[in-house]
């Protein structure tokens, strides 16, 4: 896979909530035009995944798992709850998330 650039924006803050963005795009793409992207939330400790989106085209090439890889490189400190709803897609990811990424943090404390 090509080289991915990140960034993370801050969107809103209600209350305690805190709103995020996380972007990608191909490093090479000097005009950064973004190629999928997570809306998260957090709530003091916990991190809910409100949306993940990448391009259809570029589906199952490894975007989707570099954003949650990028989520939790920026949020290692938080705990990572399960959302009420899920596509087909979505769930895999999540349980591939869940098993690869959150389970090795686990083990390894």
């Amino acid at each position: 896979m090509k080289p991915l650039y990140f960034e993370n924006h801050h969107i809103d803050c209600i209350g305690q909530e805190h709103k995020y963005t996380l972007y990608v795009s191909y490093m090479e793409d000097t005009d950064k035009r973004v190629i999928g992207y997570i809306q998260y939330t957090t709530l003091q400790n916990d991190l809910y995944v409100d949306y993940v989106e990448v391009k259809e085209e570029l589906r199952r090439n490894g975007i989707g798992k570099s954003l949650y890889k990028k989520l939790y490189e920026l949020n290692s400190d938080c705990s990572f709850q399960e959302s009420g709803y899920y596509t087909e897609l979505g769930s895999c990811i999540r349980k591939w998330f869940n098993k690869e990424v959150l389970s090795v943090k686990t083990t390894n404390i």
